[in-house]
């Protein structure tokens, strides 16, 4: 259905009138500037390893970062920005929630942006390693394919469900993960506070099959990889991770190392207000 709609954008841009200079909202990158994630942006085009489909003829967009995806909402409805830009799922959810948006671009990426789950690099790595083979295990057996089915592809419209996390006794030490709450329904918070959607379900599942206990935290994007580095957190989920051309990963901090993917996108859309 997405890519059916990369392509009626594409259709549409022969038939589109010319579009000004404009202002796309993003929620922030860690340890990358506007002007370093606009070059990156550039040179992705380039070189052909990012097309865009678009419903208007289009300028260069000015990029701006936001610590929420709340606080991006706000600029985009009060006319500060023009566009946001959201990965695929992240897009469809909120097309889907209220009718006052629309898409006006998709970007096709030939190489995906991965979430990880992110640790303090100078940690014993036994968690993250931990952490890494439940996630392998869960593709295996394909925990990971039936969560994403339930929480991603049949969402539906309207708030994803809370996620109840075991408890188990006898456990000493409880392992704190933050939760942003900022690409709904992949990292969700509810009216009520409550962590939902596909990314606390995996990290209830990797609790269940590492007999952990976990407590869950919430954060802004932007808090990610202060919250590692002040203790708040053991572990934060999610950190995006993409690639230079010549496969460095400038938005990684330092001093945070990630787990294996447990998602991917290679589509983004652009959404601007009616």
């Amino acid at each position: 259905m997405k890519k059916l709609l990369c392509v009626l954008l594409f259709v549409c841009l022969f038939a589109s009138t010319a579009f000004a200079s404009h202002r796309v909202g993003v929620l922030k990158n860690l340890n990358v500037t506007e002007e370093e994630f606009q070059r990156f942006v550039e040179e992705r085009q380039k070189n052909g390893q990012t097309q865009i489909f678009s419903t208007t003829t289009r300028e260069d967009p000015v990029f701006v970062f936001f610590d929420t995806f709340m606080a991006m909402q706000m600029a985009l409805n009060a006319g500060n920005i023009d566009e946001i830009l959201l990965p695929e799922d992240t897009a469809e959810y909120l097309i889907n929630v209220t009718e006052k948006y629309y898409y006006v671009a998709c970007v096709v990426r030939t190489t995906p942006i991965t979430l990880n789950f992110g640790f303090r690099a100078n940690d014993d790595p036994a968690l993250k390693n931990k952490f890494n083979e439940a996630i392998m295990s869960m593709k295996a057996d394909g925990t990971l394919a039936i969560l994403e089915d339930k929480y991603i592809a049949n969402a539906g419209i309207g708030d994803p469900e809370p996620v109840e996390l075991g408890r188990y006794e006898n456990i000493d030490k409880t392992i704190t993960v933050a939760v942003t709450g900022d690409i709904p329904p992949i990292d969700f918070v509810n009216a009520e506070g409550k962590p939902a959607g596909f990314s606390t379900a995996v990290i209830a599942e990797i609790a269940k099959r590492l007999k952990i206990n976990v407590e869950l935290v919430n954060i802004d994007a932007g808090a990610r990889a202060s919250s590692l580095a002040s203790g708040r957190s053991d572990v934060v989920f999610w950190f995006q991770s993409y690639k230079n051309l010549d496969g460095t990963q400038p938005d990684i901090p330092k001093g945070i190392v990630l787990s294996e993917p447990y998602y991917q996108w290679n589509e983004f859309f652009h959404i601007a207000k009616r």
